[in-house]
């Protein structure tokens, strides 16, 4: 077997382990808040303390893989997960269980930017979209996983049961043999001129207000989304499968869209799948009583979910931009940024449902998506044509 298609098996499926572990804990607050006395508050900030300290661990390990390589920071960034996530799990008190949650993230930030790139690196350059579209869409398999397992074990939650439901976020750790036997790192020849950064701040800049708009829009939705489906009547069972069906069609629409990026430009793809975001969250989130029947609701989270295979593509602006010497610096730097103001949206998003009630979550969801979406389109609409370097994609 090629070694690229080792690498693309081990980050998805790194990736996705990481997305299980940062979003199964949204289907546990009512748990916490009666073993552990959270309130919907905390929970947010839980949930956003994975993402803010992703940008820290994307840049400072992302530096370190820019140097020694980026398998060893695959290795590590895996492993610090799952076991800070059995850490999590068994947490007595709210004070271990925040530690826990923000050394997770740093690890969180160091998988997605070693996995990301060494997946690049490896593929053949006329499959790079495609190849960084499989691996992203370990983000719709985890979040596929997350609604499978609370499936399974809703009957079970009280007790221990929320415990060992967490507990099965430390799975990837039967990862770290195929990725040490299996995945190679590229021997990529580095200029010994020193890169200058600041050539850089400008794709930068751009590539992360692209990715913080699409992560604010997503995280301050997602973060409260099974719990406000319970609240306007739908069942565990129904809210775990629609999680499950709509997911799936993410990551399938995540390998689309990367195959497409060969194709077409990414700037015109990325447009397209915003479009489709803004037509599908009013009919995901109904204000109206009327629309909020499950077929509705399917519906808009179906084209929600499937609009947002754009995402991998994101990334690839600043990829294709920066040459290999700060690659992963750079790269983790802008993706996880994003992930800090999608952790401040579910915040905001938290604090809002803690004044006005679960309830309100449909009317600030569609506030707060439509005015971060609308930041991504003035952005893309703006992007500087052919700013995407050839070199640096040859590389």
């Amino acid at each position: 077997m090629k070694c690229y298609i080792h690498a693309t098996i081990a980050s998805f499926f790194a990736w996705a382990g990481n997305i299980y572990d940062l979003l199964i804990i949204t289907y546990v607050y009512e748990y916490l808040e009666k073993y552990l006395g959270l309130n919907t508050v905390d929970g947010t900030l839980l949930f956003a303390l994975g993402l803010i300290f992703r940008v820290i661990g994307g840049y400072v390990f992302g530096k370190i893989a820019d140097i020694r390589g980026r398998k060893i920071i695959l290795i590590l960034g895996t492993a610090g997960y799952a076991l800070f996530q059995g850490i999590m799990a068994f947490s007595p008190d709210i004070i271990i269980l925040l530690l826990a949650r923000s050394l997770q993230g740093l690890f969180m930030g160091a998988e997605w930017t070693a996995g990301t790139v060494i997946a690049y690196e490896n593929a053949p350059i006329n499959l790079r979209g495609l190849i960084n579209g499989i691996v992203q869409a370990g983000y719709g398999m985890g979040y596929a996983f997350t609604g499978m397992a609370f499936i399974l074990f809703s009957p079970y939650m009280e007790g221990i049961g929320w415990r060992i439901f967490l507990l099965t976020g430390a799975l990837p750790l039967i990862l770290l043999p195929y990725i040490q036997l299996k995945v190679k790192n590229v021997s990529i020849k580095i200029s010994k001129i020193k890169v200058d950064i600041k050539e850089y701040y400008s794709v930068l800049i751009r590539s992360s207000v692209i990715i913080s708009g699409m992560f604010f829009s997503y995280y301050s939705i997602f973060a409260v989304y099974p719990e406000f489906s319970e609240s306007i009547g739908l069942s565990k069972n129904f809210v775990g499968s629609i999680m499950l069906v709509s997911n799936i069609a993410l990551g399938i629409s995540f390998i689309i869209f990367g195959r497409l990026a060969d194709r077409i430009s990414k700037r015109k793809l990325i447009i397209g799948g915003v479009i489709g975001e803004m037509i599908g969250l009013p009919f995901m989130l109904p204000i109206s009583f009327y629309l909020r029947s499950p077929p509705t609701i399917l519906s808009g989270l179906m084209l929600y979910s499937v609009s947002t295979g754009f995402w991998p593509l994101a990334p690839l602006l600043i990829v294709e931009s920066v040459p290999p010497e700060v690659r992963s610096a750079l790269t983790g730097l802008s993706y996880n940024l994003g992930s800090v103001i999608g952790g401040i949206g579910s915040i905001i998003m938290g604090s809002l449902v803690q004044i006005y009630g679960l309830s309100s979550a449909s009317v600030w969801g569609n506030i707060m998506g439509y005015a971060s979406l609308t930041v991504v389109m003035a952005t893309l609409l703006t992007w500087p044509r052919g700013s995407i370097s050839q070199k640096a994609t040859n590389l």
